[in-house]
């Protein structure tokens, strides 16, 4: 069998992500999806709510997911498991999902399908190809002048315990079968307590079903990115980088403490330095990033502190965070837990009271109660605390004329 027959037989057998059964019970957890993210990917433009969306080895239920939360969208499916289609064909009947369309489909084959998408979602799939640039290449094929994909990529460094794990089963010859998995499950418990893969058995809930570990421990053929993979990867396919998810595990001047340290990686080239940002941390487990065509107009989405021009645009707060206010403190709080929360004080809080996602980050400022304060006091406040909210991903910045 090979490496590729393999994959395809793992997700017949072994059906991941873990199927849901009631799309309106269940909560909404596609990370890239633009009801999350669509004001960082388009902040030139209104926002639009008939788009056309790919999801890229859809599993079992994402595609259905996208459907559901975006009745107006055409959402088109594809995988390599006919098992994970069933399970989406079986949402799309009970659900009467009538925009959207499943298809068994190689993804490195998506141009047969002859449609172009606005957005494209393939998370978690890539580090399964034989030949992932192959298969972006393909996607990004198929993408709309200012569309975006969204890719996930699993991360080399934070993933070394895993992957130590993954050589220790191939080792004892372990293959999946059920009797196989009772192995894997017992020397997971069997390792030290202070070994570097539990480090992540914390947050991972696929260990808490067969076809999660499977996944995680058992995989024919899993491949790490990092950083500089992820750029190369988006060169070979003729995108370019538009964000990083996280955008502060990705920000050298706000994660690296140590001034001596942080004035070095600062003098580097932005990818240089962003490679020596992963090898500090060590921690990052996951790339999760957003791209768009190398020949898409970049004002269209950079979004630039070193200027003013970011004082006309317009802060708008991700609908998954809560702001709670206490006298002159503001608590922004985000759903995800893993998130630390912001406090913030005195003037800082009255100017980010103030965002309502009509108001400019200037007029955020001076509507707080601000009198005639020099212009550099004004850009250098104001870049400081917007760049601080951007980065935590509580608000996205987009033009004016795009509300």
């Amino acid at each position: 069998m090979t490496a590729q027959d393999a994959v395809q037989a793992q997700y017949e057998r072994w059906v991941y992500p873990q199927p849901i059964d009631d799309l309106g019970k269940h909560p909404f957890w596609d990370f890239g999806d633009p009801e999350f993210l669509g004001r960082a990917y388009w902040p030139h433009r209104p926002p639009r709510d008939d788009l056309r969306i790919l999801v890229a080895g859809c599993g079992p239920n994402a595609a259905a997911r996208y459907a559901y939360h975006h009745p107006r969208a055409a959402v088109v499916g594809i995988d390599i498991s006919e098992a994970s289609l069933a399970h989406a064909r079986g949402l799309q009947a009970k659900h009467k999902l009538a925009n959207l369309s499943l298809h068994r489909l190689p993804l490195e084959e998506v141009r047969s399908l002859a449609q172009t998408f606005d957005f494209i979602d393939s998370s978690g799939v890539l580090h399964h190809l034989a030949d992932p640039a192959a298969g972006l290449r393909a996607l990004a094929g198929t993408l709309a002048p200012d569309g975006v994909v969204y890719l996930m990529l699993y991360g080399k460094y934070g993933r070394a315990g895993i992957y130590m794990v993954q050589e220790l089963f191939r080792v004892l010859g372990l293959q999946q079968t059920p009797e196989d998995l009772a192995v894997v499950k017992t020397a997971l418990g069997a390792l030290p307590q202070d070994h570097p893969v539990r480090r992540g058995f914390a947050v991972r809930n696929d260990l808490d079903f067969d076809a999660g570990i499977v996944d995680t421990f058992l995989h024919p053929r899993d491949r790490a990115f990092t950083v500089a993979d992820c750029f190369e990867l988006l060169d070979a396919a003729g995108l370019v980088l538009q964000g990083w998810h996280n955008r502060q595990a990705y920000d050298p001047a706000s994660r690296i403490t140590q001034p001596a340290l942080r004035e070095r990686v600062g003098r580097l080239p932005e990818r240089e330095a962003l490679r020596a940002l992963e090898l500090i941390d060590g921690r990052i487990a996951t790339h999760s990033f957003y791209a768009c065509r190398r020949e898409r107009d970049a004002s269209q989405y950079r979004i630039d502190f070193a200027g003013t021009g970011f004082l006309g645009m317009v802060p708008v707060a991700r609908p998954n965070w809560a702001r709670h206010a206490a006298g002159d403190m503001v608590l922004l709080q985000p759903a995800d837990t893993n998130v630390p929360a912001i406090e913030l004080r005195e003037r800082r809080a009255a100017v980010a009271a103030l965002i309502d996602g009509r108001r400019t980050v200037r007029a955020c400022f001076f509507d707080a109660g601000s009198t005639l304060e020099a212009p550099d006091f004004v850009a250098t406040f104001c870049r400081e605390l917007f760049r601080q909210l951007w980065l935590a991903s509580y608000i996205d910045l987009v033009r004016e004329d795009a509300l």
